[in-house]
């Protein structure tokens, strides 16, 4: 009989380790460790792009204007006019230029300004933006005038053309669109500029399109961390183009590139993470994003080096 209990005891006890293991074993399996969440990077993003530079032009003042980047800018008050304006009256002296120089993929990611055309990669020497002021008040250009630009440039092909997008804070989309500009191409100089006419303010890329006949996509997972607030970036450095990824898949990339990945996400305590990967893109394929912490110092020294 007391061998019998003690059987029985330990029956029971290993019966009940088992249920203990088997329940501890299959809550192992339904819980999953949540993901990494981040907040929008835009406050950062654009705590780190470039700004209007504004010029105050008298009548003292001389052709060109050189702004900080180098970009050379003419024009005669003669050409500006009021936004509403009908009649012949110009504007007089002084007035205000701005200016905005983007020429390096570090700052059309700050700026989130990629250089990409109705879904086709660019191949980009630069994007400016060029307003006007009097008064606060935006002025336009008349009918038929242009103010002269030069983008500097280290070698110039004489295949480049002039896009247009826009003249909010940012672009729509690039557009090649010869009326915005006296000529289509911007003229291959011997001097490191890229020079043209521009009949209209705005924003303003000097381009090539670089389309493709056999294009692939990236798609981008991660199973550390919520990718919905994370900035993704593709860029082509034999092109110096930068795509922007939206919802987690990228628009179309030539077959052989040879591009970089960058994704930026920012916590809610305003710390940094990043991801950074290069791939050559010869067919679709799914990207596994994982973040690692980062510094402003070290994010800029990446991006300076792309």
């Amino acid at each position: 009989m007391k061998r019998t209990k003690i059987f029985f005891t330990l029956l029971c006890a290993s019966f009940v380790c088992t249920l203990t293991f088997q329940f501890g074993c299959s809550k192992d399996r339904i819980e999953t460790k949540p993901l990494n969440s981040y907040s929008s990077p835009n406050n950062y993003l654009n705590s780190k792009k470039q700004t209007e530079q504004q010029y105050v032009i008298d009548s003292g003042g001389t052709c060109p204007l050189t702004a900080q980047q180098g970009t050379q800018l003419c024009m005669a008050n003669t050409c500006l006019k009021f936004p509403n304006a009908t009649g012949n009256d110009s504007v007089h002296f002084p007035y205000t230029i701005g200016i905005i120089e983007i020429y390096k993929p570090k700052d059309m990611i700050y700026a989130q300004m990629p250089t990409v055309a109705s879904g086709n990669i660019l191949e980009t020497a630069g994007e400016v933006r060029v307003r006007a002021y009097k008064n606060n008040t935006e002025l336009a250009l008349r009918p038929g005038c242009f103010y002269t630009i030069k983008m500097p440039t280290a070698s110039p092909q004489n295949y480049m053309q002039a896009y247009y997008g826009g003249d909010g804070d940012n672009y729509s989309d690039w557009v090649n669109n010869p009326g915005p500009a006296v000529n289509s191409n911007f003229a291959d100089t011997t001097t490191g500029y890229y020079s043209n006419s521009i009949l209209k303010f705005g924003w303003l890329n000097c381009d090539y399109n670089r389309a493709a006949a056999t294009n692939y996509n990236l798609t981008f997972t991660s199973s550390t961390d919520e990718l919905t607030n994370v900035a993704i970036f593709v860029y082509f450095p034999s092109t110096k183009t930068v795509m922007q990824v939206f919802n987690l898949v990228s628009g179309s990339i030539p077959n052989g590139s040879s591009v970089k990945i960058i994704a930026i996400g920012v916590k809610a305590d305003g710390s940094l993470y990043k991801f950074y990967k290069t791939e050559t893109v010869t067919a679709s394929a799914s990207i596994e994003v994982t973040m690692e912490s980062t510094s402003d110092a070290d994010l800029t020294t990446l991006l300076d080096g792309l």
